[in-house]
């Protein structure tokens, strides 16, 4: 039922705006240009802090808490790594292929350390998010599937990407209530065998349009490319949204294929017309849009079951910040 204070949905809104952002924006650039990259962390804490703070949900903005110490640590480990790999590629050839399985092998845990960082280190109503999840299933999901698509020339695509998105979901937390997602690899392979003809008769149109006026196929192609980026990404986000539930309560995504190309296609006409610069309108637009069709469904009280959340949180407090250590940008 609905009531007053909570109605049956809870849209998402996004209150920042082009000029807000590009002031943060040029200030983020022109820093770590100066500061030869340094500054490119606090750039990052900044930049999310603005996002998460403008993204609210039922009145009450996201927060980003993350140390920029600590992201710059990270990207300083990563960076020295492949300084190193560079170096040694072309003097000691053999070193290098070591350090490529090297990193193969650390690239799990890498990723589990972003993830679970950039988790840890948002919040909403002063309640952070986790993720939790071993370096087995990690290795599993994001080095071996990845060389199976490969070995099946593309065909277990779908259904890596599918078990990418299941993993990071069903790891997630919010306090200390996990995320469950409800979708298959079937939604997924629906997605992605939906723009084969597309595809093809795209195909099609530029061979025979390069027999007729060749000039016109880059154009062609660049409206094929929009469009199927338009229409998986929308497809993609609806499902991820629509397959995610946090205990009883739903989410409800509404992108639209059309709307969204038309936004992508005017920002990038746009940015490319004022040389970059239109960029912090661009995101913006794209922000206000998604946040604009996405909303909550909550099964109850939402107040009542942020209370709850606040209480088991406060039991066991600080555990997991031990964790947490650097943010590896992956």
């Amino acid at each position: 039922m609905e009531n007053a204070k909570h109605p049956f949905v809870i849209p998402f809104e996004f209150r920042g705006n082009g000029s807000e952002y590009f002031r943060i924006w040029w200030v983020n650039v022109l820093l770590s240009i100066i500061t030869l990259g340094i500054y490119s962390a606090w750039a990052k804490v900044r930049r999310k802090q603005y996002f998460y703070g403008n993204t609210r949900l039922d009145g009450t903005g996201f927060e980003y808490l993350a140390d920029p110490v600590k992201i710059l640590k990270g990207r300083l480990i990563v960076g020295m790594f492949f300084v190193l790999y560079l170096i040694l590629s072309n003097l000691i050839p053999r070193v290098a292929t070591l350090l490529s399985l090297v990193f193969i092998v650390a690239l799990p845990w890498l990723v589990l350390r972003s993830l679970s960082f950039n988790a840890y280190n948002s919040a909403f109503r002063n309640i952070r998010f986790g993720f939790r999840a071993g370096y087995g299933e990690a290795a599993k999901i994001f080095v071996l599937f990845p060389v199976a698509v490969v070995f099946t020339l593309g065909i277990l695509g779908p259904f890596a990407f599918f078990r990418q998105k299941q993993f990071i979901v069903e790891h997630s937390s919010y306090g200390t209530t996990r995320f469950a997602f409800t979708a298959s690899a079937g939604d997924y392979y629906r997605v992605f065998f939906s723009v084969f003809f597309p595809v093809l008769g795209g195909v099609v149109v530029c061979v025979l349009a390069g027999f007729i006026y060749p000039p016109i196929v880059p154009l062609i192609v660049l409206v094929l490319y929009l469009y199927l980026f338009a229409y998986v990404s929308v497809k993609i986000t609806n499902l991820l949204f629509n397959s995610t539930q946090l205990a009883s309560h739903r989410f409800e995504s509404a992108l639209k294929a059309k709307e969204y190309m038309l936004i992508v296609l005017t920002n990038t006409i746009a940015t490319a017309l004022t040389l970059g610069f239109f960029h912090p309108w661009s995101t913006v637009r794209t922000l206000r849009y998604k946040a604009d069709h996405l909303k909550l469904i909550p099964e109850g009280d939402l107040d009542h079951f942020i209370a709850d959340r606040q209480e088991q949180v406060s039991a066991i407090g600080e555990e997991v910040s031990d964790f947490m250590e650097f943010d590896f940008g992956l």
